[in-house]
């Protein structure tokens, strides 16, 4: 190490090398389809009521009940920004705090003091295929889908499903952060 005097203090030098390059590229688009038939100004909340379910229902770790389907559609015949021909995909926001990593369903987050259900989760499956989604790791969602007649749609069901053994009741709730990806 050289030990140089500069305006009265001390400054240590040191050599070194540049190792790399970090290099960044990106698109920005034009194509921004409505959801649901309403502009993403914001926030489009999709909600899903599971409706109640008995205890008896999910009395054993990996039963499940009342599936219930939502769709995501983007755009529609005369939504003119949803371009024909694009590449949309809904993508789960992995860093959704209600998902569990190690399930890669959603957690129960209805608040302690309404004593909410013990034992269940919400899944997410593909409608086409009725598997369940890993939230956390991507898996079992669509493919991207080409944009077509300013369209393009997501079918899904939602559902309970036991985890760690039977469940017991009380209220459930969850939520999980999507967004639309344009390639």
């Amino acid at each position: 190490m050289t030990i140089a005097c500069v305006m009265g203090g001390l400054t240590a030098t040191s050599a070194f090398a540049i190792d790399g390059n970090i290099n960044f590229t990106g698109e920005v688009i034009d194509t921004t389809c409505q959801i649901n038939g309403q502009n993403p100004n914001g926030a489009v909340d999709v909600n899903v009521d599971l409706k109640q379910v008995q205890v008896s229902a999910l009395s054993y770790a990996g039963a499940t009940a009342n599936a219930t389907p939502f769709k995501i559609t983007l755009g529609g015949p005369t939504d003119t920004n949803c371009t024909n021909g694009k590449v949309a995909q809904v993508y789960f926001e992995p860093t959704s705090p209600a998902i569990d990593r190690t399930t890669g369903w959603l957690k129960n987050t209805a608040p302690a003091a309404s004593n909410p259900a013990q034992n269940v989760q919400v899944q997410i499956l593909n409608a086409d295929t009725n598997n369940p989604i890993n939230l956390w790791a991507g898996t079992n969602n669509y493919a991207p889908k080409t944009i077509a007649n300013n369209t393009a749609e997501y079918s899904y069901f939602g559902q309970y499903i036991a985890v760690d053994g039977p469940a017991s009741a009380g209220p459930v709730t969850s939520t999980v952060k999507y967004s639309i990806v344009y390639q």
